[in-house]
């Protein structure tokens, strides 16, 4: 049992389950204020920092009642999991998400729990060769201000970035999205690999668009960035699905778009173009997005992966850009208000979950005035590429 021995104020850190502990402490957590009970001596034992805080108490309570107002209850859940069974080993649940992963490094940190921070970091590697992604931009930066400097957490997402931008032909966007600080330490983190460092701080006019899968981020322009080559494929994809031509094998998948005369078309009348060829319009602005990195908004959320395991209760009608893709591609949308009205849905789960405040919800108003820009600009883009648009 922890006590008093030396009178000055130190408690001491022994502790057996042999023995008594009838005293707890009642830790309110979160916004919601979820009560965790855990013995005193036990979070003494475990803890410097609660060690700190009982020696610098004067009276004892058969209750105590300290509150963590800014702590996540999942996270603090998977450090007392820690603390009981030195694991954060959630099977047969999934593996934590790099957000849980890096708030539990902060937490074993702040509260001086022995070895938790070792196994965050073990959790993270798990976590990446288990999905060969490594942490959104937004995450990384969020993780680098509110580290330490020279932490093991900071280095070890400093050298994964690195190697991100080693292997990756997305290096430019990517290094243009992170602040001047954090592109300072990762020329220090890349000069310690084997290879010259190939960062650029300041990317080229025309990077390429080359994606490399399962590593998100969203530039801060919220512009694409697409080679001429690439956008010339990517359009000739979409006539194929659209417009039903069969390319004969030869010849690259289809010829040039006409334009048609601008001077016989009113460029601002929609009423000159049919709904397939506004949702032609709709799939090519589409695949436009589809070609850059869109981070959370690319993919269905998962409640338990992504660590936000009450998702569903607030959003109820989840939507993401793979859903849209799929359904655009198999014909499933039948207006471009239908396509746009769901493009719209992502944002609003966004800002609905997130609260307008939050980065997350920062990326999305990002992303959601690239797209208002580009998606008023469709009729000028169908009296420029729609085939026979004059004869409508």
């Amino acid at each position: 049992m922890a006590t008093d021995d030396a009178g000055d104020g130190q408690v001491s850190t022994s502790f057996s389950w042999l023995e008594p502990h009838p005293l707890f402490c009642i830790i309110l957590v979160g916004d919601n204020v979820e009560a965790f009970g855990v013995q005193k001596d036990f979070l003494i034992a475990k803890s410097t920092y609660f060690q700190k805080y009982f020696a610098e108490k004067k009276d004892e309570k058969v209750e105590d009642v300290i509150q963590f107002p800014d702590t996540d209850p999942v996270v603090f859940g998977l450090a007392q999991l820690f603390m009981f069974t030195g694991s954060i080993n959630t099977a047969p649940q999934p593996l934590p998400g790099y957000d849980l992963l890096i708030a539990v490094w902060k937490l074993g940190d702040k509260l001086g729990i022995e070895g938790l921070c070792e196994e965050a970091l073990k959790a993270m590697s798990e976590y990446r060769a288990a999905t060969n992604s490594i942490p959104a931009t937004e995450l990384l930066v969020k993780a680098w201000n509110e580290t330490p400097e020279g932490s093991p957490i900071r280095a070890l997402l400093l050298s994964w970035t690195a190697e991100y931008i080693r292997s990756s032909e997305s290096r430019s966007e990517f290094t243009k999205s992170l602040p001047q600080e954090v592109l300072s330490e990762l020329v220090v983190a890349m000069s310690h690999l084997n290879s010259t460092p190939v960062i650029q701080v300041k990317p080229p006019s025309s990077p390429s668009s080359t994606q490399t899968k399962n590593v998100h981020y969203l530039d801060h322009e919220g512009e694409e960035r697409e080679t001429k080559a690439t956008k010339h494929r990517n359009s000739d994809s979409l006539f194929n699905r659209v417009k039903k031509v069969t390319p004969r094998p030869s010849l690259p998948a289809v010829p040039k778009p006409h334009k048609a005369k601008r001077s016989s078309i009113n460029a601002n009348d929609e009423t000159q173009y049919t709904q397939e060829q506004k949702l032609l319009f709709c799939a090519d602005l589409l695949n436009r997005f589809w070609t850059r990195l869109v981070g959370p908004f690319k993919e269905p959320v998962r409640p338990v992966e992504d660590g936000v395991p009450n998702y569903f209760d607030k959003i109820k009608k989840p939507m993401d850009l793979g859903t849209i893709k799929r359904k655009i591609d198999h014909g499933e949308y039948n207006t471009s208000e239908e396509f746009e009205s769901e493009i719209r849905q992502i944002f609003e789960n966004c800002y609905l979950y997130w609260g307008r405040s939050h980065e997350m919800s920062a990326a999305a108003e990002r992303f959601q005035k690239s797209f208002e820009e580009k998606f008023a600009e469709m009729y000028k883009w169908l009296s420029k590429n729609v085939e026979g648009a004059e004869a409508v």
